[in-house]
């Protein structure tokens, strides 16, 4: 039996994921370290979009931090520094969590004026941040029976909810600027945003599928669609449209969980 020995790759991609998954929760809360620096609440806040869920929706991230946190530490732990599954893992969220960290610092301190660096930047930046989580929750499927009881409860679980709020974000990220573009073709703001929602939605059930299923992916999509439903009942005036929109959208996505794939015929 050959015993794979560590090389100095291992031991930079554990300070990576220990250092970035630890740093993360600090770069999107530098408002409570200074006074100049923008939270991510003020950044949604100044969207005008009609997709930006009820404030509470945010409030998964808390979760979030503290599993990508744990995943960090198990990764950077010396008996995984040659484990196959922490291997595969590692490179791409290492990236992922600097594409966030990266999120968190242009959120706060880029200019909004005379050119919105903020809005365009924590949108281009989203994009390929949740490619790469995406890609990262993927594997962690693929090998989640191989993981231990902890780890489908921290890292599977942590990377499932990373990766599907990501992918609901980065829409909402791009929906200003998508809607601009459509209403200066004539369309109307309200099915401009309901386009943008679509694409979401496609994407989500490409994803769920793609995953087998994975409800842990679906569950930060459907959670922030419901806040979403709740806010525009609330707002004033309500936009039943789009609530009535997100209400479909997560019904399609239970769909998309339920419905077993189609038996390929060999």
């Amino acid at each position: 039996m050959t015993i794979d020995t560590a090389r100095p790759a291992d031991y930079i991609r554990q300070s990576l994921n220990l250092v970035l998954g630890s740093i993360m929760w600090l770069c999107s809360s530098l408002n409570l370290f200074f006074d100049s620096a923008r939270s991510p609440a003020d950044m949604s806040d100044s969207n005008d979009s009609l997709l930006v869920p009820f404030g509470a929706a945010f409030s998964i991230w808390l979760p979030i931090f503290v599993l990508c946190f744990i995943y960090g530490v198990l990764q950077a732990l010396p008996r995984n520094r040659t484990e196959p599954v922490y291997r595969r893992l590692g490179w791409w969220t290492a990236a992922g969590f600097a594409g966030v960290c990266l999120w968190g610092l242009i959120n706060a301190f880029a200019p909004m004026t005379p050119f919105d660096w903020a809005q365009w930047g924590t949108a281009i930046i989203f994009v390929p941040t949740m490619l790469l989580l995406v890609k990262a929750m993927l594997i962690a499927t693929a090998e989640k029976e191989k993981m231990t009881q902890f780890e489908r409860y921290t890292v599977h679980l942590g990377l499932s909810l990373i990766a599907g709020w990501c992918s609901i974000a980065v829409f909402l990220n791009w929906t200003p600027q998508m809607v601009a573009a459509y209403t200066a073709a004539g369309l109307s703001g309200v099915i401009s945003n309901i386009i943008m929602l679509a694409a979401a939605l496609i994407w989500a059930v490409v994803i769920i599928r793609k995953s087998g299923r994975n409800p842990v992916y679906a569950f930060p999509i459907i959670w922030g669609l419901s806040f979403l439903v709740l806010d525009r009942l609330l707002d004033t005036p309500q936009n039943t449209v789009i609530a009535s929109a997100a209400a479909i959208g997560i019904v399609i996505l239970l769909g998309a969980l339920i419905a077993k794939p189609k038996t390929r015929l060999a």
